[in-house]
């Protein structure tokens, strides 16, 4: 298909969404929770029958209270034995069909988690796909104009000994793009396919350089852009010299993309010498958007992607997404604003600062107020009920009658030696200041506590050692949480200790955690913990 075939295409189906999907959808964010009223009542309905609505008697319950009466909080752990038991048995355990397939992620006792995909669930992300990018069409233009880049895991991955598939969200969200922006895709189906992380790198690489024309790249995690700019840099002449094949093969033979033209092949040899020159801007200067994770942890990498892409390119929030739900859409690109996915899942909300009562209130999309923090729990139609997310979201404002809301840490960044309370969010603020201040570069840090200790301790890849850091930062924290201060000064707390590390700390941690279970695509740094879960060993590295 040609480009011109496929930019007609793809406006053809963007009038589509906006008349089937987004107008309808935009119109429900006037009363969110009528139509969260309704998906419960539907989701109880539809799986009563199931063993576990029989165990909480799902057909008696009529009202949100007395859902919230009825169900107690879930874990994973404690859905687990319903979703192998059908898996095993084919029996209405948890669904009231039989999943087609498993998202698979990394589970918090070591075992991986399966979440169930129905045949509903696959609908939804279709649709939710589809609304997304009509988000991104409407509100950045030219955004799908030329070629695209999406980074993703695989839909299939592997077999369960049922022999039920599982695979990534990431790669089920790629499969749910519409035709029009998919057939756009730099990337060939081999490459996709590819396993070996470094390989499956080296290949993107070279499919980028030999596209002049990319218009928008997403990627769960910003790490991932920059790692693809350090292999650029470092593999260049290599890179190029692959390119300049006649037939657009690589030494094995293997067809790795369409043959650069001469004018392409030209722009990219007059950066040869000149590596330090690279960037996204130089290489790709049309690039109108990238799609990525700014919130949390994935923040503290932003001003550096920012360093390598055009002014003009813009950055897009992601959203809320995990394995277990795409929590949230955003509707506004333009000042990145998210609702939560409230025709798709039915959400409840703990203040943050109820969350460790025995009974915590639970609050409502219509009960939220902006600037308050909140743990999330979802009841999804594919079985998760009450379901603890632990992840902590802000409250920013509203789109109508609809909250918006941003992801500001997993909520197991938290740790309380002695009653201080202190959340992940201190810490990057106070760590991020600090090292502002000192002009010093700092991407790389995690604050491990010590229970039997009474410490908190700092590891740091860094430049230069400073020795009034440990006192900086004290302060900083001690300026954002009222009680590390006063634990601090009474001495419950001993001295925050700093320990510096050399560089290439940061890949050798990513490579740990990585060889755990975490996936490449979807990795978040975790920066504050207790040092009794961190089974990483900094020693080695201390300079």
């Amino acid at each position: 298909m040609t480009d011109l075939r496929r930019t007609v295409s793809l406006r053809t189906a963007m009038r589509g969404i906006e008349r089937r999907d987004w107008t309808p959808f935009i119109r429900q964010t006037d009363d969110p929770m009528e139509v969260q009223q309704a998906l419960l009542r539907q989701m109880l309905n539809r799986h009563a029958k199931t063993a576990f609505g029989r165990k909480y008697r799902f057909t008696t319950l009529r009202t949100y209270g007395d859902f919230r009466r009825a169900l107690p909080m879930q874990s994973y752990e404690d859905l687990r034995p319903y979703i192998e038991a059908q898996d095993y048995t084919c029996n209405a355990e948890l669904n009231a069909e039989r999943p087609r397939l498993f998202a698979q992620t990394s589970g918090t006792t070591g075992k991986p988690k399966f979440i169930p995909i129905l045949r509903d669930t696959q609908t939804r992300i279709r649709t939710y796909q589809r609304l997304f990018a009509f988000s991104q069409y409407q509100g950045v233009s030219d955004i799908f104009e030329g070629r695209i880049l999406v980074l993703s895991g695989q839909r299939i991955e592997g077999r369960l000994p049922t022999g039920t598939a599982y695979g990534s969200m990431s790669g089920l969200l790629y499969e749910s793009l519409p035709l029009p922006i998919k057939e756009k895709d730099v990337l060939s189906v081999r490459v996709r396919a590819l396993t070996d992380a470094r390989e499956k790198y080296r290949q993107v690489a070279v499919c980028m350089l030999a596209e002049p024309a990319l218009s928008v790249m997403a990627a769960p995690n910003p790490s991932t852009f920059l790692k693809l700019m350090e292999l650029i840099r470092q593999h260049y002449s290599d890179l190029v010299e692959a390119l300049s094949s006649a037939n657009g093969r690589d030494a094995k033979g293997a067809v790795v993309v369409p043959q650069a033209s001469s004018r392409r092949l030209a722009h990219l040899r007059a950066y040869l010498g000149h590596e330090d020159q690279l960037t996204f801007a130089t290489l790709w200067p049309n690039v109108r958007a990238v799609i990525t994770w700014m919130g949390g942890n994935c923040g503290v990498l932003i001003p550096q992607l920012k360093s390598i892409l055009s002014e003009d390119t813009a950055l897009i929030e992601m959203g809320y997404l995990s394995s277990e739900c795409l929590g949230s859409l955003n509707v506004d690109v333009v000042n990145n604003r998210c609702i939560p996915t409230f025709c798709d899942n039915f959400f409840e909300f703990v203040p943050l600062i109820e969350w460790d009562r025995a009974d915590p209130r639970t609050l409502t999309l219509d009960q939220l107020e902006i600037g308050e923090k909140y743990q999330v729990l979802v009841t999804t139609p594919a079985g998760l009920y009450r379901y603890v997310m632990n992840d902590i979201v802000e409250v920013t404002g509203w789109f109508n009658r609809t909250p918006t809301i941003q992801f500001v840490q997993k909520g197991k960044g938290v740790t309380n030696i002695t009653g201080e309370k202190l959340y992940e969010h201190h810490v990057t603020a106070a760590i991020d200041a600090v090292f502002a201040e000192l002009r010093l570069s700092c991407e790389f840090y995690v604050m491990l506590a010590d229970v039997e200790e009474q410490q908190y301790t700092l590891y740091a890849e860094s430049g230069p050692s400073v020795l009034d850091v440990a006192y900086r930062v004290e302060e900083r924290l001690g300026e954002l949480n009222i009680e590390f201060k006063a634990k601090r000064e009474s001495d419950r707390l001993k001295p925050l200790v700093v320990r510096h590390l050399r560089e290439g700390t940061a890949d050798a941690y990513r490579e740990h955690c990585l060889r755990r279970g975490q996936r490449e695509s979807q990795f978040k740094m975790v920066r504050l913990q207790y040092s009794r879960d961190c089974l990483f060993d900094f020693s080695p590295y201390v300079r």
